[in-house]
């Protein structure tokens, strides 16, 4: 049975877009059939080194390219992409990355569980989510990889500029405004209480990867401001580069962040039960836009950190295993264990065409 990839024409890459073509990837590696869909060949000639077999929407949409015997996999955000393989008897997978996603692509009055599709998630809050809000039950969770090149070995910190300099990372990409209101917080908070650490906020924008793990191995900590997110993977990249998050999860996050004890301010619990995880706090998460929150905890991280006590330590560490069990060789040994079940599922539950209800399962829950 092949996986054929629907490719968003998107005008530049993105992280959605990166992982679902490691999926792809590590598909094919894996000996199963896999092929990507685009407009234009030349769109997936070669992304981060993949090169696999292609189709043309254009074949999709005359019904030349997809048959009964396909899975068609298409990103929550292209609802509308799901069409020509509905049409023509293939199983529908919607791979879920960003739950808020789910709220806003399709059409008034239509729901999610009216459509002939199966659906399979980034995260376990993704998951949780489509079940409480749209009564759909995921294939699976299939979260996205960090790049190898976080989980280099740390490099010295710059030298501080006065002795008493902490380097702050951030992506102001992700809610800008509220970015920059949180580090004034952060640096009123440090100089009210005379605190002897001067922050220093280093911005990662239009970097490779690469790139990004080498600013983050010189970082103390990372101001996470992304918010909705289906996973969050910058922070969990900052992890497995040493540096210690804090701010917004994006309620995705919650598949791996877990708050470390912080007596000044409380710390935000998500709606959804946490999951059993072989680690412990890593980071210090606050309600999304909370800024006064975050401003209060990256203060107290910053003085933290400074110190480089034990309890710093150790929450560096534990962010490290968090982010190694999010390798790309953890993510292959998951697909391996978790596509066999989605192509059975879809042997069994073969649609006609066009006319096939969502079908719901009891969760099957990959183990990390």
């Amino acid at each position: 049975m092949r996986t054929v990839f629907f490719i968003p024409p998107l005008a530049k890459a993105s992280g959605g877009l990166r992982a679902i073509y490691e999926m792809a990837s590590l598909l094919d590696a894996l000996g199963h059939s896999v092929a990507l869909c685009a407009f234009a060949p030349e769109k997936t000639a070669d992304f981060a080194g993949v090169s696999l077999p292609t189709v043309l929407w254009a074949d999709a949409l005359a019904g030349k390219a997809l048959g009964s015997g396909d899975i068609w996999c298409v990103p929550e955000s292209w609802p509308n992409a799901l069409a020509p393989g509905v049409q023509a008897g293939a199983g529908a997978l919607v791979y879920v990355q960003n739950w808020v996603f789910m709220l806003t692509t399709l059409p008034g009055g239509v729901r999610w569980s009216q459509l002939p599709v199966s659906c399979l998630a980034v995260s376990g809050p993704v998951r949780d989510c489509m079940e409480r809000v749209f009564g759909l039950t995921s294939l699976g969770v299939l979260p996205p990889a960090v790049h190898p090149a976080f989980f280099a070995p740390r490099e010295e910190a710059a030298p501080p500029r006065n002795g008493n300099t902490l380097r702050i990372a951030w992506m102001p990409r992700k809610n800008r405004a509220l970015g920059l209101q949180i580090q004034e917080i952060t640096r009123n908070i440090l100089h009210t209480r005379k605190a002897a650490v001067t922050p220093e906020f280093v911005e990662i924008a239009g970097k490779s990867l690469p790139e990004v793990a080498a600013i983050l191995r010189q970082c103390h900590l990372f101001l996470s401001t992304g918010f909705p997110e289906g996973f969050a993977l910058p922070p969990l990249e900052a992890m497995a580069a040493g540096c210690v998050p804090v701010g917004f999860s994006g309620l995705g996050g919650f598949d791996y962040m877990r708050n470390a004890p912080m007596p000044e301010y409380p710390l935000f619990t998500p709606c959804f039960p946490l999951e059993e995880r072989p680690w412990g706090g890593n980071g210090f998460f606050v309600a999304d836009g909370d800024i006064l929150g975050a401003g209060t905890a990256l203060a107290f991280a910053a003085q933290m950190a400074a110190t480089h006590s034990e309890d710093w330590q150790v929450m560096v560490q534990q962010g490290q295993t968090a982010a190694l069990a999010y390798s790309q060789e953890a993510r292959k040994q998951r697909l391996a264990r978790l596509w066999p079940e989605i192509l059975r599922h879809f042997a069994e539950n073969s649609p006609a065409p066009a006319t096939r209800q969502c079908h719901r399962q009891s969760r099957n829950r990959q183990p990390m």
